[in-house]
């Protein structure tokens, strides 16, 4: 199947393509790079066409500094143009990578930009599959480097249950080349304590930094505390570890 993936650039988009093409696959990068860009809705018009799927994992992460606002305006147009473009170009199912606790969480900039993707996406003229995915096992060090002030960092004290980058790709991409599924969440097999993920990360990293626990200068309020960020009982459980990850980043002494 020819697949176009909307930011095959990214974190998430470039172990995609990657599978996709040792399936067999004709994966189809969309991004500036490549001459498609989703915020004018340039170049994506061909690189859309003919293509059975396309699969939407572009946009800031959970670290985002911009607004509520600006990323449901972001989220919202770019759907639109895809949505449209993948209409024009045949295509048949439209992937959007979403995140757990959408629906329950209104505090994170990133989940009012999902939102807005997921409801313009369901909306759209091609028929969807809206994957819900806990964050991923860089998320601890990702979140210590975006607070660091000096020698220290702040880490909000919350419960995920995180996964792997390549699993999540695996998924994504036989989610891909099947038909249109509706909604699914997809998360790591068991949950961890984000303060915990980013100590050990570091350590692993053999970067020293005074981690703090706490609320303030982060994504997350309050709200988030608890199991409110862990998958339902019939998430897809991917199969990588936190522990098993870790051993991959740890730098000798």
């Amino acid at each position: 199947m020819r697949v176009a993936v909307v930011g095959g650039t990214g974190r998430v988009g470039r172990p995609l393509v990657e599978v996709l093409r040792r399936g067999g696959h004709d994966a189809v990068v969309v991004a500036r790079s490549t001459g498609a860009d989703v915020v004018t809705g340039r170049g994506l018009d061909g690189a859309l066409a003919g293509c059975g799927a396309v699969v939407d994992v572009s946009g800031p992460s959970w670290l985002s500094a911009r607004s509520p606002r600006d990323l449901e305006r972001f989220f919202a147009a770019g759907t639109d143009r895809v949505g449209a473009a993948a209409r024009r170009g045949g295509v048949e199912h439209h992937v959007v990578l979403s995140a757990v606790g959408v629906d329950r969480l209104t505090g994170p900039p990133l989940l009012a930009g999902k939102r807005a993707q997921e409801e313009r996406a369901r909306r759209g003229p091609v028929r969807t599959t809206v994957v819900r995915a806990t964050p991923a096992h860089e998320a601890g060090a990702d979140l210590a480097a975006l607070t660091r002030t000096g020698d220290s960092a702040l880490v909000p004290p919350v419960l995920l249950q995180p996964l792997a980058v390549q699993d999540l790709a695996v998924e994504l991409a036989r989610v891909a080349v099947g038909p249109p599924r509706g909604l699914l969440e997809v998360a790591g097999p068991r949950p961890e304590d984000l303060v915990d993920m980013a100590r050990r990360t570091l350590a692993a990293r053999r970067e020293p930094l005074d981690l703090r626990a706490s609320w303030r200068g982060t994504p997350f309020g309050p709200e988030a505390a608890g199991e409110v960020l862990l998958p339902g009982p019939r998430a897809l459980l991917l199969p990588t570890t936190f522990d098993s990850w870790l051993l991959d980043v740890w730098v000798p002494a």
